[in-house]
């Protein structure tokens, strides 16, 4: 029933360090999510989910090592919802296991999505997320409508676009070169558990505010995570700049359909002195938003990497060696950013369904501090994750958003 007749696919270039930088301090896992204004029904969300993948096949795969690289092999397992019971992104790809790369799960109000992030990005999760909740309220409500609208051909789907679109002619220059950034320090604490932070606020309160600045809702709260991470440097480390990474959808560049992993990411830095404002900080912030969003420059940081990919002789590397190098080079690379911010933007729905949704959510695994937000009409939600147990970035984002005079509630703290 499940496994289409499609022969094995390779990683995608930004997937291709998942598999080996994946463990126990980062599993690389993300979960998106849909609360509803009802109890879950678990029935009828198994049979939505089997009418749902039906449509994504690039789901139905499991992950296989190959001599010189990993590959996706399609496979019969059949996927089966279960009741949340375990903590939000734990580990679920580890060699030589047999398992899909996603999980859904429900609780009481709630359906999760959880995926490995080799397979999809934040984009193709919530694609999905949406068409299975749509499916799920259609069989429960009886609502019509169209039933998913995200969904392209099988091709579509499983295109690589980095590789469609990959360029060998180099039309810019890097305009910051990586350097080492501030680090938080304190005690860690492992992967079950993780600290999760969830909070909203009215999408309109953070339109006005960062309207009156002048700045997207994304510039203003890249700017409010740099500010809070700055708290508590000394002065020997404000020698370091403070690094927040900021994904990029490369969907909004080519004209993309893939479900694949299609993103690439900055790096916004700041240095800190003794008299910086918050208004110092957010006109920083907003000149190097518009300079790494340039199509050049959006270009250039992809070509980079997949030119690297298309060496030939990294080509023939066993990928035991590979794997090496890569958990190297992800040790070193994650030295070059303090944090990550990601936006997922606004969701939305068919009006018909509407009624029976309250919010969505997303939370990522991280191995330092990871801010993460979407917003569905006017909830705008974020998330905070972070493997130290001080939790005083957190704080510092809370207390000032609140004395600018946003009302914020609090969903979930541990």
């Amino acid at each position: 029933m499940y496994p289409p007749k499609r022969i094995r696919r390779k990683l995608d270039n930004a997937a291709l360090a998942f598999p080996a930088a994946a463990g126990k301090k980062d599993s690389r896992v993300f979960r998106v999510y849909c609360s509803l204004n009802e109890p879950v029904q678990p029935r009828v969300l198994q049979k939505a989910l089997e009418q749902v993948i039906l449509k994504y096949p690039l789901f139905q795969c499991r992950l296989k090592r190959g001599y010189f690289w990993y590959y996706f092999e399609p496979s019969s397992i059949r996927p089966v919802i279960k009741k949340e019971k375990g903590v939000p992104c734990s580990a679920m790809y580890s060699p030589g296991r047999d398992n899909l790369l996603y999980q859904v799960t429900y609780n009481l109000d709630s359906i999760h999505l959880e995926v490995f992030h080799a397979l999809t990005d934040g984009t193709g999760a919530f694609c999905f997320l949406a068409d299975l909740v749509k499916a799920y309220l259609r069989l429960l409500h009886g609502i019509e409508g169209e039933e998913t609208a995200g969904a392209g051909t099988q091709e579509e789907q499983e295109e690589d676009s980095f590789s469609r679109y990959y360029s060998p002619v180099r039309t810019a220059v890097q305009i910051r070169k990586s350097s080492r950034a501030y680090q938080m320090k304190g005690r860690k604490v492992a992967q079950a558990d993780m600290k999760i932070m969830e909070y909203t606020v009215s999408v309109k309160q953070l339109l006005q505010q960062s309207r009156a600045c002048q700045v997207s809702i994304t510039v203003y709260l890249t700017a409010v995570l740099l500010q809070a991470l700055s708290r508590k440097m000394t002065e020997v480390q404000k020698k370091k700049p403070v690094v927040v990474m900021i994904p990029v959808n490369l969907r909004n560049y080519y004209p993309s359909k893939s479900m694949t992993n299609f993103f690439g990411w900055m790096e916004i830095e700041y240095r800190f002195h003794k008299k910086d404002s918050f208004e110092d900080i957010l006109l920083h912030v907003k000149k190097r938003f518009s300079e790494e969003l340039l199509l050049e420059q959006v270009a250039f940081r992809m070509n980079h990497y997949v030119r690297i990919e298309k060496n030939l002789l990294l080509q023939y590397i066993p990928l035991g060696i590979k794997n090496f190098f890569i958990r190297l080079g992800t040790g070193l690379g994650s030295g070059n950013v303090s944090a990550v911010f990601s936006n997922m933007s606004a969701v939305r729905m068919p009006k018909p369904y509407e009624p029976y949704i309250r919010r969505f959510g997303v939370i990522s695994s991280t191995d330092k501090l990871q801010m993460c937000a979407c917003s569905y009409r006017d909830t705008f939600y974020f998330s905070i994750t972070s493997k130290l147990e001080d939790v005083s970035v957190q704080e510092d984002i809370l207390s000032f958003l609140r004395a600018e005079g946003f009302d914020i509630s609090a969903l979930h703290e541990t």
